[in-house]
């Protein structure tokens, strides 16, 4: 049995042999045949057909030459498209069912951050692993849609005239892409496992009518899904593209934004969980907009990292923090240490660790006073040299290094202890219904007697009751963070927190809510 790529581009040459106009000077000798038999009016027809087909068909082969439209074998040739050339095709697919009286649907898809097995991946093998999925994701389609690679981690499958493109068929290919993505490749000897995120139109869902619509709708859903989280599957509605156009309001609103210190620190409490004596405090994003209230890092920072911003928002919280860590010591109130998250983005600026060392100095701070918060999915980046360069000269200059959200990606022992953290964060999934979930409780356990071998300290996120609370302390964790001990405050309230509750130990949350800070 042939390929699917073979036989893809089989499809593609008889497309190609279809589409030349050769075989239609069979047209007239038909004529004149017909003629010759008597058969008047079947040569009227075929004398008359064939100049509106010929200037139809020259018409659209003028637009696609025109736009550099690619055939259908080359679409699977890991050549990416431009986004004109794409919303022809659509065009053509979208003109095809108007004819037949049949639909289609669109879905783009991206892929996952590329997962490689005691290995570091760049830009070559990326290429080869999205060239592989292409092909896979053509496998798994018939050979008459089409699969066409966008970008560099982007493809779009366009399905070709059918009767049915409803959610129930469209979720079933759904299905066949993603189970075609996860299968894991081999490549020169090394095991890559990706996901992928998918949006969907279908001809039906899309706002309006034309190739242009039903692009920017299935473009919309994906990046919902992006949103969403890794494998996150999203459909185009009329509330997504809400959501988009916020994105895009927002979008063109961040630069005054981070200028103006629209964009500030909000501040959550770490306690002991023994003592409730206050350990330091989280520094979280939040937006004051003008209009929209105050948001939650969820809803820009898509936009900003869209932007290419991160590395902004990272220096103005920075310094906010910094300030604000620096003004509580002149008012005289203990807090000990201040956490700030770093992105991605950042660590792979050479001179991360040099540019916060310089701050925290400018601020008259010592490191210890600061904790760094970089997401556990960090430490599978090992082989990445600026970013280990830059763990190891946080470290070095005597920052703390928090691991946040462990527990919900990969890393293994030796990425922990390659890395040097001073303290886990245990995610709020483990944490949230804890007294009631044996499972949980086995796993929370073991990530407290990992860190106890490791000598790293532990931190439980999303702790919201007074069980949760004494169940971790009495199981081993050192410190405790969530609504259960305080909501994320603006600075004025979470001075006065300091004032009233900062050193307290943690005694009834119904009297903690009664304050106003639970």
């Amino acid at each position: 049995m042939a390929r699917a790529p073979e036989m893809t581009a089989l499809a593609g040459r008889l497309r190609m042999w279809l589409a030349r106009v050769d075989w239609m000077m069979l047209f007239p000798a038909t004529a004149a045949l017909a003629w010759g038999l008597g058969r008047d009016s079947m040569a009227v027809v075929l004398v008359a057909v064939l100049p509106i087909f010929l200037a139809l068909d020259s018409r659209r082969r003028g637009r696609r030459a025109a736009l550099g439209v690619l055939d259908l074998a080359d679409l699977s040739a890991g050549r990416p498209v431009r986004r004109g050339t794409l919303i022809a095709i659509v065009d053509d697919v979208l003109d095809e069912c108007g004819r037949l009286g049949k639909t289609t649907a669109m879905l783009m898809i991206q892929l996952d951050e590329i997962n490689v097995a005691g290995a570091e991946w760049g830009d070559d093998l990326g290429d080869a692993v999205m060239n592989r999925v292409t092909a896979r994701v053509s496998s798994a389609m018939r050979g008459s849609d089409a699969v066409i690679r966008c970008g560099e981690d982007t493809m779009a499958v366009v399905l070709s005239p059918t009767r049915r493109a409803d959610l129930d068929v469209v979720m079933n290919i759904v299905d066949r892409i993603q189970s075609a993505a996860a299968e894991p490749l081999a490549l020169d000897g090394r095991s890559v496992r990706v996901g992928a995120c998918i949006g969907i139109c279908t001809a039906t869902m899309a706002p309006h009518s034309g190739g242009a619509a039903l692009v920017s709708a299935a473009e919309c859903a994906l990046r919902l899904a992006r949103r969403s989280g890794e494998g996150a599957v999203r459909t185009f509605n009329a509330d997504i593209r809400t959501q988009v156009e916020t994105d895009r309001q927002l979008a063109h609103q961040i630069p005054a934004a981070l200028e103006s210190g629209a964009i500030r620190p909000w501040f959550q409490p770490q306690v002991d969980a023994t003592t409730g004596a206050l350990v330091g405090f989280e520094a979280l994003a939040r937006w004051h907009h003008p209009d929209l209230g105050v948001l939650s890092p969820d809803k820009f920072l898509p936009a900003l990292g869209a932007a290419g911003r991160m590395g902004d928002l990272g220096e103005v919280m920075l310094r906010a923090s910094l300030a604000t860590l620096r003004d509580w010591d002149r008012e005289g109130l203990d807090v000990p240490c201040i956490g700030v998250n770093i992105s991605l983005e950042e660590l792979c600026d050479p001179r991360l660790a040099e540019r916060i060392a310089w701050h925290v100095d400018g601020f008259d701070l010592t490191p210890d006073r600061v904790a760094v918060e970089i997401l556990e999915t960090v430490t599978l980046r090992e082989h990445d040299e600026v970013v280990v360069r830059n763990v190891r000269a946080l470290r070095a200059a005597g920052f703390r290094l928090d691991l946040d959200d462990f527990g919900t990606g990969a890393a293994s022992i030796a990425h922990i202890a390659r890395f040097g953290v001073h303290r886990i964060k245990i995610d709020r999934s483990f944490v949230s219904g804890l007294n009631d979930c044996e499972e949980r409780r086995r796993v929370v356990a073991a990530i407290l007697g990992l860190a106890r071998q490791l000598d790293i300290d532990t931190l439980a996120e999303g702790v919201e009751s007074l069980e949760e609370q004494a169940l971790l302390a009495e199981m081993g964790c050192a410190h405790l963070q969530g609504y259960g001990i305080a909501r994320p405050m603006p600075l004025p309230e979470a001075t006065a927190w300091i004032r009233h509750r900062g050193a307290a130990r943690i005694t009834d949350l119904r009297d903690m809510r009664a304050r106003g800070t639970a």
